[in-house]
């Protein structure tokens, strides 16, 4: 509808703005900071441009200054054209102006083919229609006074003059007289290119007639012309030029300010207007910051192969609200392994989306930002990084982004198995020895460190081993020897206790049930008769197995075949056990 509307308007502008200078001459607050200074200079368009539309035949070529000239062109046309239908207050002109200086800059700056040069003027056409909001269309009687300028003045440097011409023409229907132009100057570089001459450069028109037409609005528009000289203090860039303009209309006095731009190479060393922007007051706003202030997962530890709610605080710290925000959440991207060029995100959101919309947060506030996420099952133990990247607007409708992180550690499930325990001998008496062999395995995707056993049932004594360290996929041996110190009938069982620490240092223990019996033998004296004493000096003396032993072989019965072996044994046991205190007494005596 818009489209339509201004159809006949711009049709009719085209006459006006073939003419017109780098943008329309029209109320705009500049932001130094904002402008980019690249290869090429926007120079005015000369009028020989015809606007009518960009030459897209080879829409692969690279656009020329003729291109950028017809594109600043084609958009004062429609912003000229919105300002004519519509009833636009301050707020609504000052986003126009905005949309229109970005334009401005970005075209003049950008190296880019005229295909892309036309998909971008669309573009800022349909930005300045949304500028628009809730406008609505004017009265017939509205008039307008608008600022163009026939004689298109080229790039200004240190040190020279070049005349400055600003055509007035009224659009509306009816006539302002009495039209005084004042140009806003200033001391300061950043602000005001020129050497200031005279205390006041104010002209005067006497009038500015009504016209019946935009053509003939044109036709009547009024000049005016200074003569500047760029001084030594100004930089490089493209400087806007105010004029306050004071009329009458219907007996009524009325105030405006009308703004245009000059291109400006100032004194060598002195750097460009973007470098030198604090040197003014209309400098850009200072940036509002949104940053992250903590975060919060449940479960509070993440493991591998879980899902699991992040809960991210993020806080306004401007002094104005921020509006429009959109934020992205991006998991780092990780290397399957250290060879591989394929890579995955760390965590996935659970709804396929990672973009959270904020309508607004007011000065000093926070705000939560929540989303539910898997962790893939296969990370390693470590802390992975989601970038948080916000795109957000200040109350004029500036654009800024920021970005920040947060790191999320991440665990591994320790996954330990051992191996089936070989036991030689499976069956010992008090203080007898057996040795145990058997296998540790890493089964996870941790490191298993300091992995030690030990038994400490109280039925073994001995057997502590230090493995160290178990890598992912690894198996450690174990291979001791342990001595019977208690008496196991009752289960015919002994525990190994397996330790080791996670990356983090926390000590987790496995217990490993071993099949190992402890008995105790029968030490009667009787058992063994006077032969088997100790003498002061020698050692045990043995001259024969004694009768009752003998009867009981003869007799052939199988349970004293039994016996005999249980009763071999425990003097065998015996006789250790006493050659052991020998050898400690003589060790005391010594």
């Amino acid at each position: 509808m818009v489209r339509k509307t201004l159809k006949k308007i711009i049709t009719s502008l085209c006459i006006v703005t073939t003419a017109c200078s780098v943008l329309a001459m029209v109320p705009i607050k500049a932001r130094a900071g904002d402008l980019r200074v690249g290869n090429h200079i926007a120079e005015a368009p000369s009028t020989s441009v015809n606007a009518t539309s960009l030459d897209t035949k080879d829409p692969l070529k690279t656009i020329t200054n003729e291109d950028r000239d017809t594109a600043y062109i084609l958009l004062i046309q429609h912003m000229n054209g919105l300002k004519a239908l519509y009833d636009l207050n301050s707020d609504t002109i000052k986003r126009l102006d905005a949309v229109m200086y970005q334009a401005n800059v970005y075209i003049a700056n950008t190296n880019m083919t005229v295909g892309e040069l036309s998909s971008y003027v669309n573009k800022v056409e349909g930005d300045m229609d949304a500028a628009l909001g809730g406008a609505t269309v004017v009265s017939e009687t509205s008039s307008f006074l608008f600022l163009i300028n026939p004689t298109p003045t080229n790039t200004i440097s240190y040190g020279s003059s070049a005349p400055v011409t600003l055509t007035f023409a009224n659009f509306g229907k009816e006539g302002v007289t009495d039209v005084v132009v004042t140009p806003k100057v200033s001391t300061k570089g950043a602000e005001w290119p020129f050497v200031i001459t005279n205390a006041s450069d104010v002209q005067l028109i006497k009038s500015i007639p009504k016209a019946s037409s935009l053509e003939e609005a044109t036709t009547l528009g009024q000049s005016l012309t200074w003569n500047f000289t760029v001084s030594d203090k100004a930089y490089t860039g493209t400087y806007p030029l105010t004029f306050h303009v004071q009329y009458y209309r219907n007996g009524g006095k009325e105030e405006t300010d009308l703004t245009t731009y000059v291109n400006i190479k100032g004194k060598a060393g002195n750097g460009t207007l973007e470098d030198n922007s604090s040197d003014s007051d209309k400098t850009k706003p200072s940036t509002p910051r949104i940053i992250v202030t903590g975060f919060v997962t449940e479960p509070e530890q993440v493991h591998a192969g879980d899902t699991f709610a992040l809960t991210i605080t993020v806080q306004n710290t401007a002094q104005t609200t921020v509006s429009n925000i959109q934020f992205d959440l991006k998991a780092a991207q990780e290397s399957l392994d250290a060879d591989s060029k394929t890579t995955y995100e760390a965590f996935l959101p659970t709804s396929g989306s990672a973009t959270i919309y904020v309508s607004s947060i007011a000065p000093g506030a926070s705000t939560e930002l929540n989303i539910e996420m898997t962790a893939r099952n296969d990370l390693t133990q470590k802390p992975y990084v989601i970038t948080i990247d916000a795109a957000y607007e200040d109350p004029d409708k500036n654009p800024f982004t920021a970005s920040t992180n947060v790191s999320i550690p991440v665990y591994q499930e320790a996954k330990v198995d051992t191996g089936d325990a070989e036991v030689m001998p499976a069956a010992i008496g008090l203080y007898e020895q057996s040795n145990i062999t058997f296998d540790i395995f890493n089964k996870g995707k941790t490191n298993l460190n300091n992995v030690s056993i030990s038994f400490d049932d109280g039925y073994v004594t001995g057997g502590n081993t230090f493995l160290g360290k178990i890598e992912p996929g690894g198996t450690g041996s174990v291979d001791c020897t342990v001595e019977g110190a208690m008496t196991n009938e009752d289960s015919n069982i002994v525990t190994a206790t397996i330790s080791y620490e996670d990356e983090a240092g926390n000590i987790t223990t496995v217990e490993k049930e071993i099949n190992l019996s402890v008995y105790e033998m029968d030490y009667s004296e009787e058992d063994f008769g006077d032969d088997y004493y100790m003498e002061e000096d020698t050692k045990p003396k043995k001259k024969g197995m004694p009768l009752w032993l003998i009867g009981a072989i003869v007799g052939g019965a199988a349970g004293a075949v039994v016996a005999i072996i249980k009763l071999v044994k425990a003097k065998k046991a015996k006789k250790l056990r006493m050659l052991r205190e020998l050898e400690r007494d003589d060790e005391d005596n010594l």
